[in-house]
């Protein structure tokens, strides 16, 4: 799907993050080893495990550019759940003397364990689904987004220098899971954008970000593997620099910032489209029949052809009902078989 070689023989399923609530909801236990974070993949009809990799991982940004807030989320449960949000004023980098004290983890010191203990794990003809991305988002966590904001104005040198420090460092995370037999492609998650306009001017992204991802790109096309690059919001300021850097899929295609269908048919042909079941009211707060129709739409409109999945507009968070997600699952497999069913029940 993501190679746009023609109609594959069914549309996939292409979210990268599902709750663990719902993973124990159809798995009918809950995720608590490798061995059952394939289980839940595979029985949930997704062709991949999704395993994530990076600078957002090291304690520096979990324990120091985070805070947790508990709160009542999920949608099948009446227990509280954690949930981590980043630092929106000035973070641990200020100043340049900031990021000469700042103590950098080492990327080739990283846990790779999960890749080691997964792939031997998989079925055949699945793969992981390794997860980096987070130039943007690293940088913005680090200096905290109205820090990066000021600072782009007052102190361009140290933007410039930890843009380059990030970007280092998940080049060389990217440079490793290469080498990973089990890693079948790779998923840059980097949110640039909200509903209306990107969160940066796109000369920033072109300096700082997308060069990156260039390179990074350029690794992997070198050893026939595809990128996806997820970003929510607005992206249409961008999306050709995102075809630029060489990925292979966009994802989600947030509603309603962008129209998808628009997307595919001016992009379609040089990028895979993967969305965009709508998080804002119809996996939340829709009826499963309600779910069913948008992904029979979302089949009709976009799959023929082939270079399309079905996902959610985001990922699938707690505040899901296991009933919808399983009703998304169940439409795409209904409908999304070649040729195209949605084309005749509508």
């Amino acid at each position: 799907m993501l190679l746009r070689t023609g109609e594959p023989d069914r549309v996939p399923l292409g979210d990268i993050s599902v709750h663990p609530i719902l993973k124990a909801g159809v798995l009918g236990r809950p995720v608590r080893t490798p061995e059952d974070e394939v289980a839940f993949w595979a029985a949930a009809g997704f062709d991949y495990v999704p395993v994530e990799q990076g600078l957002q991982l090291t304690d520096v940004i979990k324990r120091q550019s985070m805070h947790e807030v508990e709160a009542h989320y999920a949608a099948d449960t009446d227990e509280t759940q954690v949930r981590s949000w980043a630092t929106e004023g000035q973070g641990l980098i200020a100043k340049r003397s900031d990021l000469d004290a700042f103590q950098w983890p080492d990327p080739d010191r990283l846990d790779y364990g999960p890749f080691e203990r997964i792939g031997p794990l998989l079925p055949p003809k699945m793969k992981v689904f390794a997860i980096v991305g987070k130039v943007f988002t690293n940088a913005s966590w680090l200096m905290g987004l109205e820090g990066l904001s000021f600072a782009l104005a007052d102190d361009p040198d140290l933007v410039a220098a930890v843009f380059e420090r990030v970007g280092r460092f998940q080049h060389r995370v990217v440079e490793t899971l290469l080498d990973f037999d089990c890693v079948g492609a790779l998923w840059h998650a980097d949110d640039i954008a909200f509903k209306t306009q990107l969160l940066v001017s796109p000369r920033i992204l072109r300096e700082h970000v997308f060069p990156w991802y260039t390179k990074m790109n350029r690794m992997a096309r070198a050893k026939g593997v595809p990128v996806v690059y997820h970003s929510d919001g607005a992206l249409q300021e961008v999306v050709e620099d995102i075809i630029g850097c060489g990925f292979d899929g966009l994802n989600p295609i947030e509603p309603p910032a962008m129209d998808i269908n628009a997307v595919k048919r001016q992009y379609g042909t040089r990028i895979s489209i993967i969305g965009n079941i709508d998080l804002g009211h119809t996996l939340t707060r829709g009826t499963p029949a309600e779910v069913r129709a948008e992904v029979c739409e979302r089949i009709r409109d976009l799959a023929p052809g082939g270079g399309y999945a079905v996902s959610s507009s985001n990922s699938v968070p707690e505040y899901v009902p296991l009933a919808n997600f399983n009703a998304m699952r169940e439409a795409t497999f209904e409908h999304g078989r070649y040729p195209i069913a949605a084309r005749e029940s509508g």
